[in-house]
């Protein structure tokens, strides 16, 4: 299969370096508007070099779109019209209006497209999941996620809510089987403010209500002092799992008979979710060659970008946001 990954920053790198190591993956190609870094990133794998992602959708099988968010829509959008499928990083698109759109647009067309939400391909997660969906856990009482980063992004495009908080109201949804009602977010400036805080504080604490009577707690922030940090816990009328919890954690526990030290801690998202981004990697090629699809489709994007405009009009008005369909 020939494959083309847009945009060679960060997180096409990750791809790039996965799928090279694909045994479906017969041919690479990277493209980027930048023609040193494309060429840089493909030569390390033996890849293929261009700068216009036309041409690339034109001659691949598949697409992986890994630019920066204010250019996805258009992208998938030029993708899906070329009839090739694809997988794009979250978020879909800049605006809710635009995602909506978008999926139309997608829905219309037929073409495979997926959203990258990789925590749903995760080993914990998954089982988390599992635990629900067998009803091993019992009646669903609460769900708590929590996401800590270890210092700022490399731009300040890459807003708290948006680029990580939509990350855990997709696996609010995905987790339960329910939709969220509404949302009630409070922000705060722990540290120096780069940022605007009004609208991108550094820590977030977002409580959501959902259909199902279940509550879930979404805390985040960018101050961690020992690594990168995702975690999760369900507790229900049966069962309280956790995930997250492994000698990797960043996180020093004070307790006496304590077994989690972690001495190895995850120190990036690359680290924590590299497995998870090539399992998602794996099923969207499987999909494109016909076998079952297991990823976020394009109205999960959706849903997800509709939670994370309610938490950001409820940390504006300071006040819960009801959403509405």
């Amino acid at each position: 299969m020939r494959v083309a990954v847009v945009g060679a920053g960060r997180m096409g790198q990750l791809h790039v370096s996965i799928l090279a190591g694909m045994k479906a993956v017969s041919e690479l190609v990277v493209a980027d508007v930048d023609p040193y870094q494309a060429k840089a990133v493909a030569e390390g794998v033996g890849a293929e070099a261009v700068t216009n992602p036309m041409e690339a959708f034109d001659s691949v099988n598949a697409a992986v779109i890994a630019t920066p968010a204010e250019t996805h829509a258009a992208l998938v959008k030029a993708a899906v019209g070329h009839g090739c499928p694809v997988l794009c990083e979250k978020p879909l698109a800049e605006s809710l209006d635009a995602a909506i759109e978008l999926a139309d647009y997608v829905d219309h067309s037929g073409v495979l497209a997926r959203v990258g939400f990789q925590r749903r391909f995760d080993h914990g997660f998954r089982a988390a999941r599992d635990a629900v969906i067998e009803n091993r856990l019992g009646k669903l009482y609460l769900i708590r996620l929590q996401v800590t980063e270890p210092g700022l992004p490399p731009s300040p495009k890459t807003n708290l809510l948006r680029n990580t908080a939509i990350h855990d109201f997709d696996l609010v949804r995905w987790l339960s089987g329910q939709e969220v009602l509404s949302v009630y977010a409070a922000g705060a400036q722990r540290d120096k403010a780069i940022f605007d805080p009004r609208f991108d504080p550094d820590t977030i604490v977002a409580s959501l209500t959902l259909t199902g009577g279940a509550l879930a707690a979404v805390t985040v922030s960018r101050l961690s002092p020992l690594g990168y940090d995702v975690r999760g816990e369900l507790v229900g009328s049966r069962d309280h799992v956790a995930v997250g919890w492994s000698n990797q954690t960043p996180v020093h526990s004070v307790e006496r008979d304590s077994t989690i030290t972690g001495h190895e801690r995850w120190r990036s998202w690359q680290m924590r979710f590299e497995d998870a981004y090539r399992a998602e990697l794996r099923g969207f090629l499987e999909a494109v060659a016909g076998g079952t699809d297991s990823g976020a489709g394009v109205r999960d994007a959706v849903e997800a970008q509709r939670i994370t405009e309610a938490a950001r009009m409820s940390l504006k008005l300071g006040a819960p946001v009801t959403l509405e369909r």
